[in-house]
């Protein structure tokens, strides 16, 4: 992970091929199964189209705590390399109203691929420390699930 001023990314390395990790992003389905910071975290999407132009939005259901609204919308969709959307969570979260930017960099890796999510725009301190954890948990999240997706394949 490398952070500036207004950014947090992440790298991984994954045994799965490109195709299979952009279809993680591309699905409401799939998403709802490993984009949350920890499994304890339930995401439920409550909008996905999933084009140029269109948009999303997801809850977060934190236990404990308030359900947490992020939206935004797709700028670049590049299967199966490259996916660039908005990322602005809504009031009442301490977070509220941080115009964010989320770029997916998917890159054939030997047998599997090379992930890199940068997540631009966040602009404060604590903001780029939540983010780093939370798609640190998520991207172990989407591990798991290609891992099952495969065995069930299999």
């Amino acid at each position: 992970m490398i952070a500036d001023k207004s950014c947090a990314e992440i790298r991984r390395r994954l045994a799965y091929a490109p195709e299979k990790v952009f279809a993680a992003f591309a699905e409401a389905e799939l998403l709802e199964r490993w984009l949350t910071p920890s499994p304890e975290i339930r995401l439920t999407v409550l909008h996905f189209d999933f084009r140029e132009g269109g948009s999303y939005r997801f809850a977060y259901h934190v236990p404990e705590a308030a359900t947490v609204i992020v939206a935004g919308s797709f700028s670049v969709i590049n299967p199966p390399s490259r996916i660039v959307f908005s990322w602005v969570i809504e009031p009442p979260d301490e977070h509220a109203g941080i115009q964010s930017e989320v770029s997916v960099a998917i890159t054939p890796d030997d047998s599997g691929s090379e992930l890199v999510i940068r997540h631009d725009k966040l602009g404060r301190t604590d903001a780029i420390e939540r983010h780093s954890a939370g798609w640190r948990g998520a991207v172990d999240q989407l591990r798991e699930l290609l891992a099952q997706e495969e065995q069930n394949a299999r």
